[in-house]
């Protein structure tokens, strides 16, 4: 994958962490699959601009700041 998607799924996790949130209830908050989830955090997919938005609003962030 691009290193797009490994910076995003780092910044995913470590925002997620930080907030002591499990990847299942990012997963729930974000009505994403949890094992689709996993991949996104690892960098092995690409989420969608659907995704990216999904996963920004259940972690009460800025899409921006997911990519930067």
């Amino acid at each position: 994958m691009t290193t797009l998607t490994k910076t995003f799924g780092s910044q995913v996790r470590v925002l997620r962490t930080s907030f002591n949130i499990t990847q299942e209830q990012l997963a729930n908050l974000a009505n994403i699959d949890r094992g689709h989830m996993g991949h996104i955090e690892r960098g092995s997919k690409s989420p969608s601009l659907d995704k990216v938005e999904k996963i920004a609003n259940a972690l009460n962030v800025s899409a921006h700041s997911l990519l930067c």
